[in-house]
């Protein structure tokens, strides 16, 4: 009898000399979640905050494609528990983890960024999620 095993590769150890970057944003919108969803999880609706995509799969852990600036990046939903929270990770953005709390007039929003990143990285990446969070509420303004 030959027995199945199932190995696991061992997390890689943290690099100290790379902190965790994390920022946290918060707003309140008169959308309800489910038009708030059709922003985080549809094709046309990441796009009009985020990038462009060259492969859009909103599965769990589906790929997702897109280039910036002559570089290729990936992606993927690292957990979709509708209504409450859908975590986007990518390689140039990090880890955008999108928290929805319904309220009779419309939904509240917290979103926690984060990204290993060592100081010289450090400042444009928190430019770069502070520009992407002013694109998703202006996409909430025009209840795309």
């Amino acid at each position: 009898m030959t027995d199945s095993w199932v190995g696991f590769r061992p997390s890689p150890k943290r690099d100290d000399t790379r902190p965790t970057a994390s920022q946290n944003f918060e707003t309140s919108t008169d959308l309800l979640i489910p038009k708030v969803l059709k922003l985080l999880t549809t094709q046309h609706g990441v796009e009009s905050w985020l990038v462009s995509f060259t492969k859009f799969d909103a599965r769990l852990g589906a790929k997702l494609k897109f280039s910036l600036d002559g570089e290729n990046y990936g992606g993927t939903y690292a957990r979709i528990d509708i209504p409450k929270r859908v975590i986007l990770l990518t390689e140039f953005h990090g880890e955008l983890d999108f928290r929805l709390t319904e309220k009779k007039d419309g939904t509240d929003i917290v979103l926690s960024c984060s990204k290993t990143l060592n100081a010289q990285e450090k400042l444009a990446w928190e430019n770069t999620v502070q520009e992407c969070f002013s694109r998703f509420k202006e996409a909430l303004t025009n209840g795309n």
